[in-house]
């Protein structure tokens, strides 16, 4: 759920109809392929849609990059749900999005103190059978310090009986190849759970500079487990149940 400056509804819906168009004709409606080319689609396919809305270009800019991010995080919802369908497993988990998490999940998520607090969370996997958030997913594109962010709170749900196994992953592009930097490689490796990266070269790319930069630690491939290429999410949910 993104906070602050959010994308107005009907940009958004008019990105997503593009979005799942350009799923349907191009990708055979294969959410998980398409995912992996997201940010080639939003730039040069989706960008230009929200000109007519915006006179400023500055405004436009600034837009953009909020409107962006909720269209990254409907692709990753939009994945998610397709894999758990394909792997034969909606009997037994469901995905959530938006204010969906707040209506129905909020007591699972939230930390109370003098105020209700909730994580960074923009997706949810819920086991059917025990009605319980199995999943908390943070998704971006670009990190800043939303990364640090997502660590701090998988800290403070472990502290909290009811929720120190509630897993919590991250899945991104990695556009700008943040993840090379050392306190973004040491939470993706100790704190997060599972981080996904969802561009085939960026993924590639960084495996080989983990590797050489880390790859006779004793524990590297241990360690490396923890960062998966978004085909592999099927492998995740299974080991949900």
């Amino acid at each position: 759920m993104r906070r602050g400056f959010k994308c107005k509804r009907d940009i958004l819906n008019l990105l997503k109809r593009e979005y799942d168009k350009i799923a349907k004709l191009e990708y055979s409606g294969d959410y998980l392929k398409i995912i992996q080319h997201f940010d080639f689609i939003a730039e040069e396919k989706l960008r230009h849609l929200i000109d007519k809305f915006y006179s400023n270009p500055r405004s436009r800019d600034q837009a953009w990059k909020t409107c962006k991010g909720s269209l990254y995080e409907y692709a990753v919802f939009k994945c998610i749900q397709q894999v758990i369908i394909k792997n034969k497993l909606e009997s037994k988990l469901q995905v959530l999005m938006g204010e969906d998490i707040l209506i129905e999940y909020k007591d699972q998520i939230v930390i109370r103190n003098w105020s209700d607090i909730f994580p960074d969370v923009d997706i949810v996997v819920i086991e059917k059978e025990s009605n319980l958030v199995k999943t908390i997913i943070s998704c971006k594109t670009s990190l800043r310090e939303r990364l640090t962010e997502t660590a701090f709170w998988k800290r403070e749900l472990e502290r909290m009986e009811n929720r120190k196994d509630t897993k919590l992953i991250f899945i991104t592009t990695d556009k700008d190849r943040e993840l090379r930097i050392d306190t973004n490689r040491y939470i993706l490796l100790h704190v997060i759970d599972c981080t996904f990266i969802t561009d085939p070269e960026k993924y590639k790319e960084l495996i080989e500079t983990y590797r050489k930069k880390y790859g006779n630690r004793e524990d590297f491939d241990y360690l490396l487990s923890r960062v998966k290429f978004i085909e592999e999410v099927g492998n995740f949910l299974k080991s949900l149940l």
